[in-house]
């Protein structure tokens, strides 16, 4: 490969990687627009810049989602153990019920 054929595709990956940055951040979109106008102005030193503050923007939001993430689980799991205390002992209490119906007859 030449070193335009090599300078085109690494553009190009460094373009789909800014696609892909500016959809996934956590951004309102009239800042997404700004963002992807300015960057055919933009220098190579001002692109690197900007998919550092996209990437630290995706990894503080998939953090925050994981950590909502894991918190509504252990909400899911605290109310489904205390669901099935619940119905252990209504189990139980029948039980109780039906045994004492069997002893009596």
């Amino acid at each position: 490969m030449n070193s335009q054929e090599e300078f085109e595709k690494e553009a190009k990956a460094v373009g789909e990687r800014l696609a892909l940055l500016l959809v996934a951040a956590n951004l309102p979109e009239d800042v997404k627009a700004g963002f992807a106008s300015m960057i055919p102005e933009m220098s190579p030193e001002q692109i690197d810049r900007l998919i550092n503050v996209l990437e630290a923007n995706v990894s503080d939001t998939a953090a925050t989602q994981e950590a909502e993430f894991g918190k509504a689980v252990q909400d899911a799991q605290a109310t489904y153990e205390s669901k099935r205390q619940a119905a252990q002992q209504q189990t139980m209490a029948e039980l109780d019920e039906i045994e004492s119906l069997l002893k009596a007859g």
